[in-house]
């Protein structure tokens, strides 16, 4: 018999209309964390996994969300999350094998009852384990806290050529002259940088700078033309430096920067 995943009220949406976009929770604008880091979180619960993703973004965090070890890591094969939020048992995997996959620290939110089965957690590899039900404001504190450790090692500026976005002060300059984005193009900029060259889905984009239930493909396309023209007008080159790749998605290559 499947186990019955426990949800407190709190952490239901009431309506869908919770998770529309507003100015305060779109991924990467919220200045409560002066230092966005990347954080995947795998729950096969699909409201659970809206909810800790918006939960998330709230503090300026680019998160993304699957549902399955093999989502994850077709989604970071080429660059490992900051921290990885997981339900403890996934199909055909769990949280601490997926955590060793993608070598990221791993917060295991786990069913089971009693003492022993977070200390064998905790013995086994994981950096934090919380009982299911718990609380919104919990997790976010203990992400908080377990990325404060790994700090020192994330980047505070992604430079691509003479392009360069300051993840700290939230800032793009091209030939150290300041470009203007909004904070959604800035999270898309974000998106399509982590790692330069890598063809990203509208989809991918979707779960990373965009808040759940929020947007679709049509509004991945406005958004790139949007970036493109300020990138262009921004002296970068034709395009922007940015890509289509057809039927994958986008990219942002190097090829197309102007000398």
């Amino acid at each position: 018999m499947a186990s019955v995943i426990s949800i407190p009220q709190g952490l239901i949406p009431n309506e869908r209309s919770q998770f529309s976009p507003d100015a305060q929770s779109i991924s990467m604008q919220a200045t409560t964390t002066q230092n966005p880091s990347r954080i995947l979180v795998v729950e096969p619960h699909p409201t659970l996994r809206t909810v800790l993703v918006q939960r998330l973004r709230q503090d300026g965090h680019l998160t993304a969300a699957v549902s399955t070890a093999e989502e994850a890591i077709d989604l970071c094969r080429d660059q490992s999350p900051d921290l990885l939020v997981s339900a403890e048992m996934l199909a055909k995997s769990s949280a601490l094998r997926l955590a060793q996959s993608l070598g990221c620290p791993a917060i295991v939110l786990t069913a089971r009852a009693g003492v022993e089965a977070l200390v064998g957690l905790l013995d086994e590899g994981a950096e934090d384990v919380l009982r299911k039900p718990f609380g919104l404001e919990e997790l976010a504190a203990r992400c908080r806290t377990l990325l404060k450790r790994g700090r020192s090692g994330l980047q505070e500026c992604v430079s691509v050529g003479p392009l360069e976005v300051h993840l700290l002060l939230r800032q793009v300059t091209l030939s150290e002259k300041p470009v203007e984005l909004s904070p959604r193009e800035f999270a898309l900029l974000c998106a399509l940088l982590m790692p330069p060259g890598m063809v990203r889905s509208r989809q991918e984009l979707l779960r990373m700078a965009w808040p759940p239930f929020s947007g679709g493909p049509r509004s991945v396309d406005t958004q790139v033309l949007t970036l493109r023209r300020k990138l262009e007008q921004a002296g970068l080159g034709e395009g922007g430096g940015i890509t289509t790749v057809r039927q994958q998605g986008y990219r942002f290559s190097l090829d197309n920067l102007s000398s």
